[in-house]
């Protein structure tokens, strides 16, 4: 069961409308929730039109706290047990820093969408990316749009929050760090997740490989994979079978993150869990990879789990 979650707040355009999010994180068996803020310092420093001053650090505090104090009771009459901290510092550091010292099981971060994806986006003022390199523990990256602001997504469902756990796409690679997601994924109880979909992308760079390869070559890497997806299986438990109609199955040829974001665009669906070492010096593989992830974060036309 997901008990606890940290959910860093900014105070932005719509940060209100994402506490009925909650509700349904109840069904994960979500019971308390831990709102953190952040001042940093730095967006003061860095200003052309203002000079940081510690008064100021403290007017903000004080704004954040009657903030964060009818969030609390908002959600405490939800059921929630509800607690907040207000923290100054780097963003991505600081709310890393709570993640660890707290009894977290999961964090939640918005993402706010405009139009086109344009490879960036930001936390008030941190890269995204950036944040969820630094946390140790499973994120879940909000798409919310405000509604108001572009007639585009009125009513998009793949930006709502309701029963966004129903239908769970799980990609993999088949690697280590991408099973990573299967213990989170066993979490969820069994009566929430109604359909699961394991995605795999055959990379470009291997399909070339593969046109040069003799047919038994070829059978034998089409048995390895069908291992592989059983072995997904194995450490679900068995809990999703095609029998029950509750599994799907996608394998597709090309470049992982466009086949990526292409799939969740054109299904709909709104949740992709993803298993994700993020950058690593160690290895040209992984740094690669990252890169890859980063840009799947960006254009993902849907909210995402990154499990590490």
């Amino acid at each position: 069961m997901l008990n606890t979650v940290l959910y860093a707040i900014n105070f932005g355009d719509f940060y209100y409308e994402n506490l009925d999010c909650f509700a349904n994180y109840s069904k994960l068996g979500l019971k308390e929730i831990v709102l953190i803020h952040v001042i940093d310092p730095a967006i003061f420093q860095h200003s052309l039109y203002s000079v940081y001053k510690k008064e100021d650090e403290e007017k903000i505090r004080r704004f954040a706290e009657i903030k964060l104090e009818d969030i609390k009771k908002y959600l405490e009459k939800s059921g929630f047990g509800v607690r907040y901290v207000i923290r100054t510092g780097n963003i991505a550091e600081e709310i890393a820093e709570e993640a660890k010292a707290e009894n977290i099981d999961f964090v939640v971060l918005d993402k706010k969408a405009g139009g086109k994806p344009k490879g960036y986006f930001s936390f008030y003022g941190s890269p995204l990316y950036d944040i969820i390199i630094k946390i140790e523990k499973p994120v879940l990256v909000m798409r919310r749009v405000l509604f108001h602001s572009s007639s585009d997504f009125k009513n998009d469902r793949k930006t709502s929050c309701r029963n966004i756990f129903d239908d769970v796409v799980f990609a993999t690679d088949f690697s280590e760090f991408s099973l990573k997601a299967l213990p989170l994924i066993s979490k969820i109880p069994d009566d929430v997740i109604k359909i699961f979909t394991i995605l795999h992308i055959i990379d470009e760079k291997l399909i070339k490989g593969l046109k040069d390869s003799r047919d038994d070559e070829i059978e034998n890497y089409e048995k390895g994979l069908a291992e592989k997806f059983e072995s997904v299986m194995r450490g679900l438990n068995y809990r999703f079978a095609k029998e029950k109609s509750n599994l799907e199955i996608e394998v597709r040829k090309g470049a992982p993150c466009k086949e990526i974001v292409d799939f969740m665009e054109e299904t709909g669906k709104k949740l992709l869990i993803l298993g994700f070492k993020g950058r690593d010096r160690e290895g040209l593989k992984e740094i690669i990879f990252g890169s890859t992830a980063e840009r799947i974060i960006s254009a993902l036309p849907c909210s995402i789990m990154i499990v590490k």
